[in-house]
């Protein structure tokens, strides 16, 4: 499928054809390019322009940014308004929800919603459970919760599968690190204090294992962050939940949620258990997911996608620039010959994966 113009996102979509959007955690490639998404079509400036402004009003008033401002404006101030905790974060739930209502209203057709993380926050928001005021205050406190609690700590990609991963930690004698994230079969991230996380990085380098510290300045899917969870449900439990309107699956209760569980203690769940995306991308496969868009400014978890189901046809609509439907750069097209997506990047290229 075409992954560049309004016309393009659809043209190869049948009636039969049910995408599943998938929401990143609070990594981006960059800035969030919503100026372009919002030029992609008159409906797309509308729809851009509200979900910021509903964002702008569930944050505090002391000194937060105009996100109008530094997302459509004048782009060339973000980098500095980002050097405020939470902005960046921030940004990048308001671009998750923007994609996603741009895509639907452009007729992508939606059957599915992942969250990863984070992102779980925006995948509730955009299957109706919570407003986005409410979604952009969820996000402000618990970037809050994290850094108080999570301070001294980071986290790390590296290279290798769960085993291998374990190995690296039982190398380096820290028990202290842990498995946060199954991103992909061959992509694992750990979470831990600090020295303890550079000398797994360490040894999975002296291993031959390629490894990476995570610009993430906190740990995050970690036992020792008991407690912050149920600081952060006391700080969102009053916001309403409302009925699901799409099916979405949490990598980390590894199901899909349901409307008599509470939705808000499910959320907290992701500051202290592991992720696991790829046994929840092939569940979502299985129930009938024909395709999979990034609902945010990169392609990370297209790219695991693909990593998870060869072949799979993958929608990134943040990270390509717009091309004439059909043009040859588009990364993947779907055809009566079959599925053609190109091969994806390194997994250590990509951006933040928490």
């Amino acid at each position: 499928m075409s992954t560049f113009s309004p016309t393009g996102w659809t043209q190869d979509f049948t009636p039969d054809d049910q995408c599943a959007f998938l929401f990143p955690g609070t990594g981006s490639a960059g800035v969030p390019d919503l100026r372009a998404l919002s030029r992609t079509s008159p409906a797309a400036h509308r729809i851009v322009g509200d979900i910021v402004d509903a964002v702008q009003e569930g944050l505090p008033g002391d000194g937060w940014p105009s996100l109008r401002e530094i997302l459509l404006e004048d782009p060339g101030g973000y980098r500095q308004a980002a050097r405020r905790p939470g902005v960046a974060q921030l940004s990048a739930y308001t671009t998750s929800v923007a994609v996603d209502r741009v895509l639907r209203a452009e007729g992508v057709p939606l059957g599915f919603a992942v969250g990863q993380s984070f992102g779980e926050i925006a995948a509730l928001v955009c299957a109706g459970v919570f407003s986005v005021s409410d979604g952009a205050r969820m996000a402000v406190s618990l970037v809050g919760v994290l850094s108080r609690r999570g301070a001294g700590g980071g986290m790390g990609l590296l290279e290798a599968d769960e085993d291998g991963t374990q190995a690296c930690i039982d190398q380096a004698g820290v028990p202290e690190v842990v498995v946060a994230c199954l991103n992909a079969p061959g992509v694992t991230v750990v979470s831990g204090p600090d020295e303890p996380l550079e000398a797994v990085l360490a040894s999975a380098q002296k291993a031959g294992v390629r490894a990476v510290r995570l610009a993430v300045p906190y740990l995050s899917h970690h036992p020792a962050m008991t407690g912050a969870d149920d600081e952060w449900y006391a700080m969102i439990r009053a916001f309403p939940q409302r009925p699901l309107e799409v099916p979405v699956y949490s990598p980390v209760r590894g199901r899909a949620y349901h409307d008599g569980e509470d939705l808000h203690r499910a959320l907290t769940d992701c500051i202290v258990k592991p992720v696991r995306l790829p046994e929840i991308l092939l569940a979502v496969h299985q129930a009938g997911a024909t395709a999979f868009a990034e609902a945010g400014a990169g392609n990370a978890l297209c790219q695991c996608a693909r990593l998870t189901l060869p072949g799979v046809p993958t929608l990134a609509p943040l990270r390509e620039r717009p091309r004439p439907s059909g043009h040859p750069g588009s990364p993947v097209s779907k055809s009566a010959a079959g599925v053609h997506p190109v091969p994806p990047p390194d997994p250590l290229e990509r951006p933040r994966l928490d």
